[in-house]
């Protein structure tokens, strides 16, 4: 929800973003209650109502932020303690990723895209939690980002 204030409000018939029809859920003569459509980036927001479309403004500007990334599975979910495995995590938003923590050790990101990273473990004991960092925040923890350190004996 995006709330618009202003004054000539009342009445409005649309609210764009950068082009986009939003839909109105609330109106009033100094308030606009709007859900924003999908959308990218930075765009303008302007509002029509019986007395015409508001001026393009640098106050009228909406940033849509991407949703934190989100990991649903790694391959393989275990290795040595000692480290190295290539371990390939798959999710959503994961382009861009500035980090990989394995329980809060760092992995060493090889391939990055939107739906999949590869990294290699540290070296590190038990069972860890991975998450992935990219500019838009942090995966949460879920089941399906346990890794397992195994022990080698030799």
């Amino acid at each position: 929800m995006v709330t618009i204030t202003g004054s000539g409000l009342g009445r409005a018939t649309r609210v764009s973003f950068g082009g986009a029809a939003g839909t109105i859920t609330a109106d009033s003569g100094t308030r606009i209650t709007v859900t924003s459509p999908a959308g990218q980036g930075t765009v303008d927001i302007t509002v029509t109502t019986p007395s015409g479309t508001s001026a393009v403004t640098a106050v009228g500007r909406f940033t849509y932020v991407a949703p934190p990334p989100a990991v649903t599975g790694i391959s393989p979910a275990s290795g040595p303690t000692t480290g190295g495995t290539a371990v390939t995590i798959t999710g959503t938003g994961l382009a861009g990723a500035t980090g990989v923590s394995f329980g809060g050790a760092a992995g060493t990101i090889t391939a990055d895209s939107g739906t999949q990273i590869t990294v290699t473990s540290p070296s590190g004991r038990g069972t860890v939690d991975i998450t992935v960092t990219t500019p838009s925040g942090t995966s949460s923890v879920t089941a399906a980002d346990r890794f397992t350190y195994n022990v080698v004996i030799q």
